[in-house]
């Protein structure tokens, strides 16, 4: 059975003020290299988590929803206070990403140069897309509930 998306992602980013707003989440999706599966390595994909975490601190952004598939992640990501971007945060993230990948023995580029963002609107598409993204590794047949993928989960409560 196909799952519409609840929303609608951008290549191309609005506004940068706008990513700047504490009070707006913001759906990001970061894919890998084309033709590449990076994220198979439970040590690699481990790597990628904790820069995630860490960086929540470091760029005050707080994380909510996350899942790490085989070639591209999504996440859920808000400012903590106006003035700190979301989309530093992801470009932050791809580079430290990056350089802790090539340390951990991934050769070549990690990541694509763009990333794709889409600016929630209503508390009833957060829901949407937080189920969104914590069903990928289903839709995609590699587990059968989505509590099953390792790589994927809450890292903050959904506000509201």
């Amino acid at each position: 059975m196909p799952h519409p998306k609840p929303y609608a992602a951008r290549a191309q980013h609005l506004d940068p003020q706008l990513y700047q707003e504490a009070n707006l989440i913001t759906f990001i999706t970061i894919c890998a290299v084309p033709l590449q599966t990076p994220f198979v390595r439970a040590s690699l994909n481990q790597l990628m988590l904790e820069i995630l975490i860490s960086e929540q601190t470091r760029q005050s952004c707080s994380v909510f929803t996350y899942c790490l598939m085989p070639n591209h992640l999504h996440f859920l990501v808000k400012p903590n206070a106006d003035g700190h971007s979301v989309l530093d945060f992801a470009n932050q993230y791809k580079g430290k990403t990056t350089n802790a990948g090539w340390s951990s023995g991934w050769r070549g580029q990690l990541w694509q140069r763009k990333f794709y963002d889409h600016v929630v609107r209503s508390d009833e598409s957060l829901i949407a897309i937080a189920r969104y993204i914590l069903d990928n590794p289903v839709r995609k047949g590699m587990v059968a509930t989505a509590d099953e993928w390792r790589w994927s989960g809450q890292m903050n409560d959904l506000p509201g």
